[in-house]
């Protein structure tokens, strides 16, 4: 397997120049690039600055609670990411939510990413949301990777 430098894969992300074009299919979709801008990123830890927009929040005014769930993902698999020496397959196995306060659409929410553990084959990675340095959201995530050979079957239709 070449070597894959995670970190500065995500530093080419918080630069808008990473390799393949552009974000994953997800992002593109909800265009959350665009309010969702990476603070900072050392290995196992991701720092995000999101101005949710109206498209993102319900008739009274507020974040939908799944999209926090959706943002900590993609979140927590870009902070394990930047400890990658090669590339990997990690897929979700649960996500646990826990709701503090609602996140109005407009609001400046503070997103910080952490990998608590990391073992060869699981992982363990919290999201905060914060408001004003207020908490809003928690988010922890329980991840598994996946062999190659066995990620390239779940490509593979009927696998």
């Amino acid at each position: 397997m070449p070597a894959f430098d995670g970190l500065a894969f995500v530093k080419a992300i918080q630069e808008k120049s990473a390799p393949g074009g552009g974000p994953p299919p997800w992002v593109a979709h909800m265009r959350v690039m665009e309010e969702n801008l990476i603070e900072s990123v050392e290995p196992g830890r991701l720092v995000t600055n999101w101005t949710p927009g109206p498209q993102f929040t319900v008739n009274d005014g507020y974040v939908q609670g799944g999209l926090l769930s959706a943002m900590a993902d993609g979140g927590q698999f870009t902070a394990l990411m930047s400890m990658f020496t090669e590339f990997e397959v990690w897929v979700t196995m649960d996500l646990h939510t826990r709701f503090v306060r609602p996140i109005k659409g407009g609001s400046a929410v503070r997103i910080e990413s952490v990998v608590l553990n990391k073992s060869k084959t699981n992982a363990v990675v919290e999201s905060t949301f914060s408001v004003d340095g207020k908490l809003a959201a928690k988010v922890t995530g329980g991840w598994r990777k996946i062999e190659q050979g066995r990620a390239e079957q779940l490509k593979s239709p009927g696998g």
